[in-house]
């Protein structure tokens, strides 16, 4: 053969594989001009919620995160929502959506405050505000794990020291006896995925560092502690439903003719979402056994916020504007609205065989001109996966009220309810109303 038909034939063979490759991984998109999202239905045992977290709400804590405001000079979280103090206050807005559930997380730097001392007065804190919430008819989903703890467990190496998993089971198995009874439904870890590769490969998050090796380490280390507590917590009462925050971030190749940007999209996915739910699945991820991890939830807690379009050269930081469809609305975080996307995500956590959660969706959106749009998109996508059989049980809106978002400070507002951070005044927001109309029909 001449060069010439060497070189047809490897056209051939690359045109074969990224059309093989563009049937077997869709990218699904919608003409919403053309679909009534009003259109849906839900069944009447489908749980409504909205979300939380301990840090981007409570004010004044004393954990990794204030630790690394104050080292890296980002805005500071300081009072965010003084929550703490307006606990009462804000279950209130949360009966008045007519929800009937609430995600939270507990503060651990607040139950431990140091290693050997426990604060009773802090755990019988959340006890009371429990109560509260199931004397307002709204049931808890506790979340053990979101981003934060305490200093001295920063300061020991935190998750990327296996042994110190250990120090994290005796804080869950406190707080689960305290609270067993009165909680039937836990997350032990929120998007273990986003602990680690925000704090230990692109630096946003704390401790800071910038290295795969520890990044694959660490979230190796999470879903050990995962399972561990499962296990543990399991023994104290088996009846009680224990799962894990996932999100979801899918990869598509910003050229899809690229096979380069195929194979980009293939290594994030697996990253991202592959790697944990392998281990889920089978009890392994990154070639290595995570005892006990395999079977270790009754349910599977799916946060989904968008999509990205991958290529070797995709940026290398949050909140930057991310390449898009011609057609797709870029949000204040940077990233794309893409409703159609929860769809797919479900599809990919339904391969665990458990009910799915739906434990975060929201979008950063200043003046609430995007929210209402984005709710009902989402809304319609999630009727349609139940009525194609997907096990779909419930909906967590976040945010409950605007919060200090992490790395980003307080510029970017995911609430149902605007927060005057002068005043602490909580305003409904139309998006809120949109909400309390999808709740109550």
């Amino acid at each position: 053969m001449v060069w010439w038909m060497y070189l047809i034939a490897g056209l051939f063979l690359y045109a074969i594989i990224t059309v093989f490759l563009s049937k077997k991984y869709p990218e699904t998109h919608y003409d919403w001009e053309n679909i009534d999202c009003q259109d849906y239905q839900f069944p009447d045992n489908f749980t409504w919620g909205v979300a939380t977290a301990s840090h981007q709400i409570e004010g004044n804590n004393n954990n990794n995160w204030t630790d690394f405001e104050k080292r890296t000079g980002i805005e500071q979280s300081e009072g965010a929502c003084e929550h703490w103090t307006n606990w009462k206050q804000d279950f209130q807005l949360i009966q008045n959506l007519g929800v009937k559930s609430y995600r939270f997380s507990i503060e651990w730097s607040r139950i431990q405050p140091e290693k050997d001392s426990w604060n009773e007065d802090a755990l019988n804190q959340y006890c009371e505000m429990i109560d509260d919430l199931i004397s307002k008819g709204i049931k808890p989903m506790v979340t053990l794990h979101h981003f934060s703890h305490p200093i001295w467990f920063e300061e020991i190496g935190g998750f990327l020291n296996q042994e110190n998993i250990l120090h994290w089971t005796k804080y869950c198995k406190k707080v689960f006896s305290k609270l067993d009874g009165k909680v039937s439904d836990w997350c032990t870890v929120n998007e273990p995925e986003v602990f680690s590769i925000m704090g230990y490969y692109m630096k946003m998050f704390p401790p800071g560092k910038g290295s795969l090796f520890k990044t694959i380490k660490v979230m190796k280390n999470m879903l050990r502690a995962h399972s561990q507590t499962y296990r543990a917590l399991k023994e104290i009462n088996p009846k009680s439903r224990i799962g894990l925050a996932k999100n979801v971030t899918l990869f598509d190749p910003l050229r899809r003719w690229n096979l380069v940007h195929w194979i980009t999209a293939g290594a994030l996915n697996y990253i991202w979402n592959g790697a944990i739910i392998s281990a889920l699945a089978k009890g392994r991820m990154f070639g290595s056994k995570i005892s006990g991890a395999k079977n270790s939830f009754d349910f599977i807690g799916l946060n989904y916020y968008t999509h990205a379009l991958a290529s070797p050269f995709i940026p290398q930081k949050v909140g930057v504007q991310l390449p898009k469809r011609e057609h797709e609305i870029i949000t204040e975080f940077g990233y794309v609205m893409y409703a159609e996307g929860l769809e797919r995500s479900v599809k990919l956590l339904s391969k665990l065989n458990v009910p799915i959660e739906i434990t975060e969706n929201g979008v950063a959106d200043s003046n609430d001109s995007l929210r209402p749009i984005h709710l009902k998109r989402h809304v319609w996508c999630i009727s349609e996966m139940i009525k194609k059989g997907y096990d779909v049980r419930s909906y967590y809106h976040w945010s409950l009220m605007d919060n200090f978002e992490w790395a980003e400070g307080y510029k970017l507002r995911f609430g149902l309810y605007h927060v005057d951070y002068q005043t602490q005044e909580r305003t409904l927001k139309q998006s809120g109303k949109d909400y309390q109309k999808i709740v109550n029909s």
